[in-house]
């Protein structure tokens, strides 16, 4: 694992105990030893498993879920998560995740010098986040990664939210933001502006205020939080493959609209 088993029980222990407050998540399962994670011994070193319960449903089908009940739902859904981090604690003995910060130092390594437009556009994106407060209202552990592949729906547009190993300190309005970001990516919308949204601004916003208050002024920097995730994932697809022999259709698809982002940016407010 690229994960030490202090980070991932961690991430179990938050875990575990969103799931207890009732959120639907794929929790995890302890171990006949009543541990979250073990470790056996293998070849190339220790090799840690960890099990989680299955989450119900299918996955997301763009031409079947996307409609306001399925927004409003993954809306509810991030608040439920946010309003019970905010009353989260690890438990003794748990080390607490990351931070943006120390995610992103990593992560922007990886941006070749060459890439002067995404290195600019980094540079712009991390000012602006070091500027942003943090407090326990706005700013707490959350997934960071839910995207359309990290949740499964179910009957009357139901989700069960998975995959929490990104899971990190970060804003609660960045959560909300990457939802945003991967629905301009991946499907083909009427409007590529992210200010622009309905279904973003109103039904999954309606979801989420049922557990969680957002601001105006937050709502306003959600924009500048799909920058941020837009840097984030062109940093990762550095580290993680050839940018100039990509062969995935999704990929090549994010790369052109990753880089069409660089040229026409959203306002960092």
């Amino acid at each position: 694992s690229h994960r030490t088993i202090a980070e991932i029980e961690a991430e179990l222990d938050w875990l575990r105990f969103i799931s207890e407050q009732g959120i639907s998540v794929a929790g995890p399962l302890p171990s006949e030893n009543g541990n979250l994670v073990e470790t056996f011994d293998a070849e190339d070193g220790p090799y840690l498993v960890s099990v989680f319960t299955k989450a119900p449903g299918r996955p997301m089908r763009f031409s079947l879920d996307w409609n306001p009940e399925f927004h409003r739902n993954l809306g509810e859904l991030i608040g439920r998560m946010h309003a019970a981090t905010m009353i989260y604690r690890p438990s003794e003995g748990i080390q607490q995740r990351g931070s943006w910060l120390e995610e992103m130092r990593y992560i922007g390594q990886f941006i070749p010098k060459h890439e002067a437009l995404a290195r600019r556009e980094f540079d712009e994106v991390m000012e602006w986040a070091s500027s942003l407060e943090t407090g326990p209202d706005t700013f707490g552990l959350v997934h960071t990664d839910l995207n359309y592949s990290n949740f499964f729906v179910g009957e009357a547009s139901s989700i069960t939210a998975f995959d929490f190993d990104d899971c990190h300190y970060n804003w609660f309005a960045y959560d909300l933001a990457v939802t945003l970001f991967y629905a301009l990516l991946s499907f083909d919308l009427p409007s590529m502006d992210a200010a622009q949204q309905d279904w973003f601004n109103g039904p999954l916003l309606e979801g989420y205020g049922r557990h969680m208050d957002i601001s105006d002024e937050w709502i306003k920097r959600v924009p500048g939080f799909v920058r941020y995730r837009r840097i984030d994932l062109f940093a990762f697809i550095c580290k993680e493959l050839d940018l100039d022999n990509l062969t995935d259709p999704w990929d090549i698809k994010a790369m052109r609209r990753i880089r069409e982002g660089f040229l026409s940016p959203e306002p960092l407010v």
